[in-house]
């Protein structure tokens, strides 16, 4: 799977994990703090259309931030015991786990052509 597709769909889960319980709750309950994931879904969409262009930068920074998200996903959704919240974290784990897949299959395929 290429790594802009992993990026568009990630950032997808975290917007639409993030506002279905926003919306869901009563208006009296609602926590700003659901925009966290709200706009690292939207960070990593833009980060996806120059990472299938090949841009390596904003690839590694989606990666940095999904790892990022990650950490912090898991940490208050095993603290809190947000099921919402540690779903966001396993789909952005298993993101970061095939970025670096990605990335060394590409660096062995590199290193192959030149031998």
């Amino acid at each position: 799977m290429k790594e802009y597709l992993i990026m568009l769909l990630n950032g997808l889960i975290l917007l639409l994990l993030s506002l279905i319980p926003y919306l869901m709750a009563e208006p009296d309950h609602r926590s700003p703090t659901a925009f966290i994931g709200v706009g690292i879904g939207i960070l990593l969409i833009i980060l996806s259309f120059p990472t299938k262009n090949e841009n390596h930068v904003t690839a590694h920074i989606g990666v940095v931030l999904t790892l990022l998200a990650a950490i912090a996903f898991f940490i208050v959704g095993i603290k809190r015991s947000n099921t919402y919240v540690i779903i966001m974290a396993v789909t952005s784990a298993i993101s970061t786990i095939l970025f670096i897949l990605g990335f060394m299959k590409r660096k062995r395929d590199r290193q192959s052509i030149t031998k």
